[in-house]
């Protein structure tokens, strides 16, 4: 491992790094979750993350505790890694992006400048991700609420219904998603579609589907034999 000089980065826990990877400034691996800082109430508390082979954590980076990053990763500045996410090799992470609680990247990801994963999606591999897109994890927003006592967590459960069962967005392979985009939880971008800049996806796009607008509908499907 290697760090940038000027501020050193911070390892926290039973944090491993990688054979040649580099770390600059201000990078913190293992950061506590809130469940541990209610419990330990100190920053150094988090057990650890994994760091593979041949990343490259550019300054302001922050990889929460129980978080797996493989091997040949490369995050841009300031970009938040949170508890228990898994980051597949080789992927690319621009200024800002956001991945969250449990998402998980498969190989090749792109995200671009301050992309925001939801916690629980997941991603498969060689995947755009265009500029400021959002994947969300429900469609109710109830976090507010239920923090104020004046919504149950049952009664969020029963709201949000089948949009928190199981992984919040699914992205399957070689998906391009432009720049601006939203997917609401609950939503499967199939095999290979194109999501339009701009479009807010709220039901499941096909294979090979193209979808825009707001809300978004697909103009049209590719055949596996029609150029990309």
């Amino acid at each position: 491992m290697a760090a940038a000089r000027g501020r050193e980065p911070q390892i926290i826990g039973t944090s491993t790094v990688g054979a040649g990877t580099l770390l600059g400034p201000d990078v913190i691996l293992g950061h506590p979750g809130k469940a541990t800082l209610i419990v330990d109430r100190r920053f150094d508390a988090g057990r650890g993350v994994r760091i593979g082979d041949d990343c490259i954590l550019r300054s302001g980076t922050v990889v929460y505790e129980g978080a797996v990053l493989v091997h040949q990763i490369h995050t841009a500045h300031h970009v938040v890694i949170r508890e228990c996410a898994r980051i597949g090799d080789g992927c690319v992470l621009g200024n800002g992006a956001v991945v969250r609680e449990q998402a998980v990247l498969g190989r090749n990801v792109r995200l671009m400048e301050s992309v925001v994963i939801a916690e629980g999606a997941v991603v498969g591999n060689d995947v755009f991700v265009g500029p400021n897109v959002s994947l969300t994890a429900g469609r109710y927003m109830t976090g507010a609420l239920e923090a104020a006592g004046r919504m149950s967590r049952d009664e969020a459960t029963q709201q949000e219904g089948r949009y928190w069962e199981g992984p919040s967005v699914v992205v399957e392979d070689d998906v391009r998603i432009g720049a601006n985009a939203v997917i609401l939880a609950g939503v499967r971008l199939g095999r290979g579609c194109l999501v339009a800049s701009g479009a807010v996806v709220s039901t499941d796009v096909p294979p090979g589907g193209t979808a825009m607008g707001n809300p978004a509908r697909v103009v049209g499907v590719r055949r596996k034999e029609d150029p990309q």
